[in-house]
């Protein structure tokens, strides 16, 4: 089992250059995924009676590439709190307990943090 990964912040800044290329691509494929594709609703329902998709293999590839670059992002050892405010949390010890670096797109720096139990609410200047 792997260890829980904790950042400085000078570590959790080092990753806000890629974040900042990569949120936007998964809100992008979030919507699109929730959008562009209305035949894959009808496919689930006629799915029980064998039913199809045109948009099928287009659907699949987005779903990839979304899961791909969740993966890459949570793979960094961050937490993922919300896709489509571009919310990302960076697990940190701050006089001794646990807190998060909490970082919002487009901030081009970790400028905040909170406690494990406040969230984006409780956001505290660093």
């Amino acid at each position: 089992m792997d260890s829980k990964k904790f950042f400085t912040l000078q570590e959790a800044n080092s990753f806000i250059p890629q974040l900042l290329e990569w949120v936007p691509q998964i809100q992008k494929l979030a919507t699109s995924l929730n959008k562009d594709f209305p035949d894959i609703k009808n496919a689930r329902e006629k799915a029980k009676w064998s039913g199809g998709s045109e948009q099928g293999v287009s659907y699949l590839n987005a779903v990839l590439k979304y899961n791909n670059l969740m993966h890459k992002v949570e793979e960094m050892g961050c937490e993922v709190k919300g896709i489509r405010e571009g919310l990302i949390d960076f697990p940190s010890i701050r006089e001794g307990r646990e807190v998060y670096l909490c970082w919002r797109m487009p901030e081009k720096e970790i400028l905040f943090w909170h406690d494990l139990n406040t969230g984006f609410a409780g956001r505290k200047p660093i």
